[in-house]
């Protein structure tokens, strides 16, 4: 005598494909999202890094303060570079050179209406990244 299926254990089969089909695109959606941080999350240590090679340019008086501060930025194009306060010739510790970066990032297309709908800036999917470099002139 062979052992009867039931009718449940049929209908049951289809049910785990139908359950990974509804839970496939918001798994994706957390997967590209945790991509797009450490994106993110990497252009904005870029642009911290170029803020304060450029702060540093300042502090020593060097020429071509934001052509330099942009190529630090590896990667990042463009990158708007904004010289906050210059060290005059004979400035003492004193006073400060500060640079001020700033970088606009672009989500994965399609995950930035939903950074925009969780409080980002509109449905545009980008973001303006900024960093700030202040140190002691020593010219």
């Amino acid at each position: 005598m062979k052992p009867r299926r039931s009718s449940r254990a049929g209908a049951d089969r289809g049910a785990a494909a139908v359950e990974f089909a509804l839970l496939l695109p918001l798994l994706l959606l957390v997967v590209m999202g945790i991509v797009d941080f450490g994106r993110m999350l990497n252009a904005q240590e870029t642009l911290t890094n170029a803020a304060r090679e450029g702060a540093r340019l300042v502090a020593l008086g060097q020429p071509n303060v934001a052509s330099r501060t942009q190529a630090a930025a590896t990667g990042l194009s463009p990158v708007g570079v904004a010289i906050q306060s210059s060290c005059p010739t004979g400035a003492g510790p004193g006073s400060n050179g500060g640079v001020q970066t700033s970088y606009t990032f672009q989500f994965t297309p399609g995950l930035g209406y939903l950074v925009g709908l969780f409080g980002g800036s509109g449905l545009s999917g980008q973001t303006t990244l900024t960093a700030q470099g202040v140190m002691p002139c020593e010219t």
